[in-house]
């Protein structure tokens, strides 16, 4: 744990998508979508830089991203608005974790501007880049908690 942290502090940018550990590719999906704002090009020309992959599903109108091997996977819109990052690895508790490790970094001159839940009393942060992220847990129906599931997902204005 000692590790994670001082490497989380470290990283300005996703940084860990060598390594399989699902906690440390969550903190990538979560740098790429929030550095991404929503758009699919700007978030997917940061995935080679860290072996991630993309795949266009122009019929949906969004892009897919995934780390070489593990149990993370995101997907982005086309145009600005949203992104999310999933793990069916991880629980909602360590997501806010990898969330938080991602913020230490403190190098993206991104910020938390305010805390609380959304509708479904779901954890809700409000971003100073314009984005509201919002962790659930992961699969086809999410809810604020889970223990082996999470996702993280973030609208950005306009979107």
């Amino acid at each position: 744990m000692k590790k994670l942290v001082l490497l989380a502090a470290l990283a300005a940018t996703p940084a860990f998508a060598q390594d399989p550990d699902p906690v440390y590719q969550m903190i990538d999906g979560i740098g790429f979508c929030m550095l991404g704002e929503g758009k699919a090009d700007t978030t997917v020309a940061q995935l080679a830089d860290y072996d991630w992959t993309s795949a266009e599903d122009a019929a949906a109108g969004v892009t897919n991203f995934m780390p070489p091997a593990g149990p993370t996977s995101g997907v982005v819109t086309k145009d600005v608005g949203y992104c999310h990052v999933e793990s069916s690895a991880i629980g909602t508790g360590d997501a806010e974790m990898a969330f938080n490790l991602f913020m230490m970094g403190g190098n993206t001159g991104i910020e938390i501007t305010a805390e609380g839940t959304d509708a479904d009393g779901c954890m809700q942060k409000t971003l100073s880049n314009g984005a509201v992220a919002t962790l659930h847990s992961g699969g086809p129906t999410p809810t604020c908690e889970g223990e082996g599931t999470s996702a993280w997902h973030f609208k950005f204005a306009g979107g």
